[in-house]
């Protein structure tokens, strides 16, 4: 490549992952509408850095408590996905108050980031069961 200014193969590849997160967070935030200061604790990122996130379509991923929470988050997506055919079904079950879990599932996984694994670990569990 030689030129200054041009990409690595490494840095494309990055940028297509961080493309690829952007995608599956901000379509997760739209199906169960989810508000930018939902995604802002989930992640521990300011809402100024999740909204630059949306306008350039790209969460850089050069952090690795980052990269764990965006694993785990698009994770508890794609179990809520499986389980739940309708959007609305998906939204409910994130918000409304567990027995299993003493409170609303979003509000676990924004409490910290030790509750977002445990909504990851209880719907692995669930879906292991064939609930």
């Amino acid at each position: 490549m030689g030129a200054e200014g041009a990409k690595s193969k490494a840095e494309l590849s990055s940028e297509g992952q961080g493309r690829a997160v952007y995608k599956a967070i901000f379509t997760f935030k739209d199906d169960v509408r989810l508000t930018f200061d939902d995604l802002s604790k989930i992640f521990s990122k300011n809402e100024a850095t999740l909204k630059r996130w949306s306008k350039e379509k790209l969460v850089p991923l050069s952090d690795k408590h980052l990269r764990e929470a965006v694993s785990n988050f698009i994770a508890i997506f794609r179990s809520l996905a499986a389980m739940f055919g309708d959007k609305s079904d998906r939204a409910l079950w994130l918000k409304t108050a567990h027995p299993d879990l003493n409170m609303a599932p979003l509000e676990m996984m924004k409490d910290s980031f030790q509750g977002l694994l445990h909504v990851r670990a209880y719907l692995d569990y669930v879906r292991g069961r064939g609930a």
